[in-house]
């Protein structure tokens, strides 16, 4: 027996539903498009040396929009990020040996979803801290290191100058990745108050502008309709000219 397909009675249900459908792939769309930024960064800057400078700015894009994401939402952009870094960084060997190139793919996945999720959760409790967000991805990238994936993201894209060889023989390899996120949170920081302040000084243009408005509107009521003349006060150039007046032709005696 044919059954007719169930239409939604309450209109408002199936909208906020379809709605709802529609925010949820637009946000997952918005995600991507930051952790792709950061992963292609990434890659520019690991895999061409000449480009090293990226990685001061790579995780910029991912960074911003963790800034306002939970700690779930953090989550899905680590794990974006590390699927999107992982799978181009394995093309290579995903033709060789692609069970252990999928394996790789999906461990190193995991990692970076654990790495956004640990950010948003700091967060939330301490708010958007450069040095905590850098001492995570040292741990991050010490852990990628340890169990192979990667011989550091951050680390050997720098490039060998005397500055950065004294830095790691004082306190290790994990110094660069630290400077190097610490200076893209501070980057973060530093737009975020620059918006900031843009808005603000916006805000009270837009203040200072509808009181003035008020101020002649208020005038103008009062003119029209109180017959208040434009400027109070005596007559001067009235007075002035008539004191010329009779200087120069005084009043006869009668």
């Amino acid at each position: 027996m044919f059954l007719p397909p169930k239409r939604c009675h309450r209109g408002n249900n199936c909208l906020s539903g379809s709605s709802e459908l529609g925010r949820s792939f637009s946000n997952l769309a918005e995600d991507f498009i930051y952790s792709g930024t950061t992963a292609l960064l990434l890659l520019v800057a690991n895999l061409f040396p000449g480009y090293w400078y990226f990685s001061f700015i790579a995780l910029f894009p991912f960074l911003w929009r963790i800034n306002k994401a939970s700690a779930r939402e953090a989550f899905r952009l680590g794990f974006l990020l590390g699927l999107t870094f992982f799978t181009f960084w394995s093309l290579d060997a995903l033709l060789v040996t692609p069970a252990s190139a999928i394996l790789k793919i999906i461990g190193g996945t995991l990692l970076f979803a654990l790495w956004g999720w640990a950010v948003g959760l700091a967060k939330q409790v301490f708010g958007f801290n450069p040095i905590i967000v850098s001492g995570l991805w040292v741990f991050f990238e010490l852990g990628l290191i340890k169990l192979g994936y990667t011989s550091g993201l951050l680390t050997h894209s720098t490039p060998s100058t005397p500055f950065f060889l004294r830095l790691i023989t004082l306190f290790g390899f994990g110094i660069i990745s630290f400077i190097v996120v610490f200076l893209n949170s501070l980057l973060v920081k530093a737009v975020l108050y620059a918006v900031k302040l843009f808005k603000t000084s916006s805000i009270e243009f837009k203040t200072t502008e509808k009181s003035s408005d008020f101020s002649e509107n208020h005038k103008f009521f009062n003119q029209k309709f109180f017959l208040t003349p434009q400027l109070r006060g005596p007559p001067v150039n009235h007075i002035a000219e008539k004191n010329i007046s009779d200087t120069i032709y005084p009043l006869k005696e009668f």
